[in-house]
C-alpha cells in the first residue's frame, strides 16, 4: 500500500495494486508520501484473526401515520 500526495491541491491518494503504484510513481504531480515503511510481507503461518459478522440493523421507526393531535 503506498499513500501519495497531489502537488497542487494536496490531496492524499491510497493504492493497494502494485499496478497503480508503479504507475503512480512515473507521474510528476504526485509525489510519494509513506516511503520510508518497509513493505509488509505475506506471512501463512501468522495466526488468523477472525471478525465477528453481525447484520446490519436498521432503526426501529413507528408504523403507520402519527396520530391526530386535538387542540380545544
Amino acid at each position: 500500500m503506498a499513500t501519495f500526495r497531489c502537488l497542487q491541491s494536496g490531496n492524499t491518494v491510497t493504492f493497494t495494486l502494485q499496478h497503480d503504484i508503479d504507475s503512480m510513481r512515473g507521474h510528476a504531480g504526485y509525489v510519494r508520501v509513506d516511503e520510508d515503511e518497509p513493505a509488509k510481507e505475506f506471512d501463512p503461518n501468522a495466526q488468523r484473526v477472525n471478525t465477528p459478522f453481525t447484520a446490519p440493523q436498521q432503526p426501529a421507526r413507528p408504523r403507520g401515520r402519527p396520530r391526530k393531535e386535538f387542540t380545544l
